[in-house]
């Protein structure tokens, strides 16, 4: 994905069409000369990682609910991670804007909470109102982050292509030399999703930390560039199976692709992205008010219903063709735990991605 930036300001472009017109009748018969339009100054600017499919339904129903006009600035997870960086440099330095920095902009939305904590100086403390209704283990307990919503890791295979015979049950599965060259992985340098799946196999498969080594030789040590890569070569049968997000492999299947699914029987992890304002933003009312939003009941309704992504309040009702997440084999593991763990996983691919031969 691309960086992109979106502004929605349409109607105070059509005013300013208007004004313009108005001013081209007044002048009479004199020499028209062309004005530029102003340009339109947001109200509130967003960073975020999150596919457009994701973010684009909250932040629209956002704006026309207050009236608002949102600016987003969106960029791979790494490119996120570059803003970040760079905004924490310029704490200490001039304060100067780097020349790969977007717009000065207010808050982080629906990025992971691992990476916000690791940047955990850059953020406001912000107690939502709709605290009461949240899930405890979604909320930072200092308050820097707010959750967003919650994604399972899950394993998707063609259903064309695998027979019931062959059905995978686990992160073991995916080391059977029957899927030599045949499992689609994204790079977990890249991937986030990727770093936590290789997490949780190394610590819930009997293969333990050979668990690198092992998937690197059957993946012929060739990764992805991104999960989503993964997800359409698994579906035009390129690759047979693969680590996705339950959302994903959920949509997919609703929407009738020939895929399905197995949460990994050793136990599996979630990916939890959250929302945090910004500590010195120049529109912190908005960015408080577009915080809470993001975990009203409807705002978590819009992102449960199209991209199939859990909620983070407790009210919520589980979206059909899903299981109540208590059922799912979730690793009884705390976010320091994994975080270690995907450090020494991340480290281990690495010896295991350059071995002769590797990619």
């Amino acid at each position: 994905m691309k960086s992109r930036s979106v502004r929605t300001a349409g109607f105070f472009v059509s005013a300013a069409l208007v004004l313009q017109g108005f001013a081209a009748l007044v002048s009479g018969c004199g020499r028209r000369t062309e004005q530029p339009l102003p340009a339109v100054q947001a109200d509130l600017v967003v960073c975020t990682d999150l596919e457009p499919a994701v973010y684009e339904p909250v932040v629209k129903e956002f704006e026309e609910r207050t009236g608002l006009t949102v600016e987003v600035q969106a960029g791979t997870s790494e490119e996120v991670r570059g803003w970040f960086a760079q905004k924490q440099t310029e704490r200490s330095r001039d304060g100067s804007r780097g020349a790969a920095q977007p717009e000065e902009w207010d808050l982080a939305f629906g990025v992971s909470t691992e990476l916000l904590d690791e940047y955990k100086a850059l953020w406001l403390p912000c107690e939502s109102s709709e605290i009461e209704m949240l899930d405890s283990r979604y909320v930072s307990p200092d308050h820097a982050w707010t959750g967003f919503s919650v994604l399972p890791l899950v394993i998707m295979y063609n259903t064309n292509v695998v027979t019931y015979r062959e059905l995978p049950v686990g992160w073991e599965s995916l080391l059977e030399p029957r899927w030599q060259g045949r499992v689609a992985f994204a790079d977990p340098e890249q991937s986030d999703v990727s770093a936590l799946a290789l997490a949780a196999a190394m610590l819930s498969s009997q293969s333990g930390e050979d668990y690198m080594e092992r998937l690197a030789e059957n993946l012929n040590r060739e990764v992805l560039k991104t999960v989503e890569q993964g997800n359409e070569g698994i579906l035009d049968g390129r690759y047979s199976v693969g680590v996705t997000t339950e959302a994903a492999a959920q949509t997919l299947r609703s929407g009738g692709a020939d895929v399905d699914y197995i949460y990994p029987e050793e136990g599996t992890a979630a990916v939890l992205d959250g929302t945090a304002v910004r500590a010195g933003s120049s529109h912190e009312g908005a960015a408080r008010e577009f915080l809470d939003f993001t975990v009203s009941r409807d705002a978590q309704k819009i992102m449960s219903v199209s991209q199939n992504r859990r909620s983070v309040r407790m009210d919520a009702a589980t979206e059909k063709g899903l299981d109540p997440m208590e059922k799912l084999p979730l690793l009884e593991a705390d976010q320091d735990t994994f975080s270690e763990a995907k450090q020494r996983a991340k480290a281990l691919w690495q010896q295991a991605a350059g071995k002769e031969g590797g990619a």
